[in-house]
């Protein structure tokens, strides 16, 4: 018997229900009636043969059935928005344009001179460049605003739906305010009751310890602060008493203005992977192939 392929209308619906929580939003947001929505969604299941959704009084949430689905609806969603952009572009004679992301801590490492030489090489295509915080990397390559992005990327960085081809690579170290009492301490179970500051996102925080910690179950240290401004990440990480996690390269800066010194702990150090990061089933254009390209030489990684 024949089987009937899926409906993008249907993947549409169930992406908006994701996004959205409720059957109604899902609704404003497609500017379609609740019980078109409602239909799609039963047609889904009907076809499917599973239950998608489970429904209460505080809304709807996705089945383990949905949430797999879920994965590619987005992936069939954002390519059809992306060739519809695509299409409107050729027929209109619009240039092609690329968005990238690119993390605070990469901005400034092989961005300068790979813009550069994409401009001279592709000078009609449009950049769009913005910078921006890890969670809007990952919000920004979900929902398809970003074709690529430049970042940093933490070993306990949750990264399986994207593909990251790594350029380079930092190891991050613990380090204290130069003549801090806090110095003297190399034993990780006694700076855990210290203030830490921390580079990247909260969420990431807790397998950031664990890696700090190794074979040892220590708990979590009771007071952490996050910051993702590289200025005001420095000022805070001069306050007494703190122990701040810096990439080596940035940590080597302000060893030599005399302002931060690293610590000789017995914690183990993390890694943190310089890499081009976008949708695993993204169809690179041409224009994009050559930004990666440019990317990697500026950073001495050349295919």
């Amino acid at each position: 018997m024949e089987r009937k392929s899926l409906k993008t209308a249907q993947l549409q619906t169930l992406v908006a229900i994701a996004e959205h929580g409720t059957l109604m939003a899902a609704a404003d947001a497609l500017s379609v009636s609740q019980p078109a929505v409602t239909k799609s969604i039963k047609e889904l299941e009907t076809r499917l043969g599973v239950q998608l959704l489970e429904r209460s009084g505080a809304g709807v949430r996705l089945t383990r059935y949905g949430e797999a689905l879920l994965r590619r609806a987005r992936a069939v969603v954002t390519e059809i928005a992306s060739a519809e952009r695509e299409l409107e572009e050729m027929k209109s004679g619009a240039q092609k344009t690329l968005s990238i992301g690119v993390s605070l801590l990469a901005s400034s490492i092989a961005m300068p001179d790979a813009l550069r030489a994409f401009r001279e090489r592709l000078p009609d295509v449009r950049l769009n460049v913005y910078e921006c915080l890890p969670a809007q990397i990952i919000d920004g390559l979900r929902d398809g605003s970003f074709d690529l992005c430049v970042a940093f990327v933490a070993d306990s960085d949750i990264t399986a739906e994207y593909r990251v081809v790594q350029i380079g690579e930092s190891q991050q170290m613990l380090a204290v305010p130069s003549g801090d009492a806090l110095a003297r301490e190399t034993r990780l179970e006694r700076l855990s009751g210290a203030r830490w500051l921390y580079n990247h996102t909260r969420d990431s925080w807790p397998a950031f310890w664990r890696e700090l910690c190794g074979d040892r179950i220590l708990p979590l240290p009771a007071h952490v602060n996050v910051c993702t401004s590289q200025r005001l990440y420095g000022q805070l990480a001069q306050q007494p008493g703190t122990v701040s996690v810096w990439p080596d390269f940035l940590l080597d800066e302000e060893r030599r203005l005399g302002r931060m010194q690293p610590l000789d702990t017995d914690a183990l150090p993390s890694n943190l992977t310089l890499g081009l990061m976008y949708r695993r089933d993204l169809v690179l254009s041409a224009a994009l192939e050559y930004f990666i390209d440019c990317v990697r030489r500026a950073s001495g990684h050349a295919a």
